[in-house]
């Protein structure tokens, strides 16, 4: 795999100008061969480096009030569709996103702002939305606490890739959920300096026996903003000490804790692209004598729990549920069981326990049923006479769509595990709720099964500001 870092240089408090110069970063590190393009930790609408130097604490500031509504109108929304030239070119280019980023959480009130690792896919959707956990010292006063909702990884040509924000690559339990779930590259996003890097980049690699990728981001005196008049102030204090608010730190380390891209491959205050090529073997070699997560690991002794659930500060119960649809019939509301006729249901019973995870169980003294979920599937013999059954109740004549959140790419190789061919997929179909990525295989009688991922909707194809549209291959 190849993975492209970013040192980029923000434009404080400008979205949609940060935005184009982050699409133009996308095409030039996928001319470069990148599979995977990594940006630095809120560099849209960029870090807030007006806490510290401008009063940050000062409670009841007008200026620190002003700053912060800009900030607030100049955050990132998905569902507002603020990405949506990120998600094209990501689409049109065939490469992987991660960008950190300022996002106004909609499903929070609309007001507070979140420290965010955005993930699209290689297709242009957006996948994953990681809100840091616990904002640093004065990114409090701007900066809402996360949930775990995001700590996940995803399969990225083989290796599987995590990110975490900044300083909550501290946290020992946030990288162990990483681990768990089996991390080859350790993405951690930075507001761009060698001090933040250049030691714990070494240490998390060796921990993890992974590679760690640090991206940091770089701001000078130059950049800061002509209004309001107070950044003036910093603009001052920052040339004092040289002009350089931000100068980097981007770096790479190996699983062996040797670096790959030292912390002074770009010089300070650099902005640019760097692609470096990734390999498995040197994960394979380290992890022969230290796995954290696997063979060292004492799962007897040690647990960790992680509620990824996204958090909200209330649930409702509507006082009224209705019972009839808009035209008056009586309202369904679910399936609570289907009724699949197979040959053997001893057989059909191993099948779906060890290929999908089903329980079996039985009721009613000699009902069998496969359970998942709050839904279960009810196994019946063709000559069963003893229940109401279907007037032509026959093997093989079932197609199932089941839906998962475990990704297409894992199914896959799960089932490759089984020898069970795919009849066909990945494909991209329309679901009752919107598109799905699914594949297709058949059970031990021929039915046909079929693993569904829910997908957004694609966005619409934006081509790179001032340049010319390149159309997918």
């Amino acid at each position: 795999m190849k993975i492209g870092l970013v040192q980029f240089r923000s434009v404080l408090l400008d979205r949609d100008t940060s935005l184009g110069r982050v699409v133009d970063r996308i095409h030039e590190a996928a001319d470069l061969g990148a599979d995977l393009v990594v940006f630095p930790e809120a560099c849209v609408p960029g870090y807030p480096v007006w806490l510290s130097g401008l009063h940050g604490a000062r409670f009841e500031d007008p200026v620190q009030k002003a700053i912060h509504a800009r900030y607030v109108e100049e955050s990132i929304s998905p569902a507002h569709g603020h990405l949506e030239s990120v998600c094209a070119v990501a689409a049109v280019r065939g490469v992987e996103v991660v960008l950190g980023g300022v996002e106004r959480g909609v499903d929070r009130g609309g007001h507070t702002l979140y420290c965010t690792a955005f993930w699209i896919d290689a297709e242009g959707h957006l996948v994953n939305v990681h809100r840091k956990l616990m904002p640093t010292y004065e990114e409090r006063l701007c900066w809402g606490t996360g949930d775990g909702h995001g700590l996940r990884t995803r399969p990225v040509r083989g290796f599987q890739v995590g990110a975490l924000n900044c300083w909550e690559n501290w946290m020992p339990l946030a990288r162990g959920a990483l681990q768990a779930q089996g991390l080859d590259v350790h993405l951690m996003l930075w507001p761009g300096s060698p001090s933040l890097t250049e030691e714990l980049t070494r240490v998390a690699a060796r921990e993890g026996r992974c590679y760690v990728v640090s991206v940091g981001g770089v701001l000078q005196a130059d950049d800061l903003p002509e209004e309001p008049a107070a950044f003036q102030e910093l603009r001052t204090m920052v040339d004092a000490k040289g002009g350089i608010l931000q100068p980097g730190g981007s770096c790479i380390a190996g699983p062996d804790g040797v670096w790959r891209l030292a912390p002074d491959a770009f010089e300070a205050g650099e902005e640019g692209v760097r692609v470096v090529e990734l390999e498995m073997g040197s994960i394979h070699a380290e992890r022969q004598n230290f796995d954290a997560a696997g063979h060292y690991a004492r799962p007897d002794v040690f647990s960790l729990q992680v509620d990824r659930r996204r958090q909200g500060s209330a649930s409702f119960i509507d006082d009224e549920t209705p019972t009839v649809t808009p035209a008056g019939t009586p309202l369904v509301d679910a399936i609570e069981h289907l009724v699949l006729t197979v040959r053997d249901p001893d057989h059909a019973a191993r099948f779906y326990g060890r290929v999908l995870g089903f329980e079996h169980v039985t009721h009613d003294d000699e009902t069998r049923s496969l359970r998942f979920g709050n839904q279960r599937i009810e196994l019946r013999i063709d000559t069963d006479d003893t229940q109401v059954a279907g007037s032509r109740s026959t093997w093989g004549s079932a197609d199932i769509c089941l839906i998962s959140r475990a990704p297409i790419e894992e199914w896959l190789q799960h089932l490759r595990r089984f020898g069970l061919p795919i009849a066909l997929g990945p494909v991209d179909r329309p679901g009752t709720t919107g598109p799905l990525r699914s594949i297709h295989f058949r059970d031990p009688d021929g039915n046909l099964i079929e693993i569904a991922n829910r997908r957004p909707p694609r966005p619409a194809e934006a081509p790179r500001e001032g340049g010319p549209v390149i159309e997918p291959v």
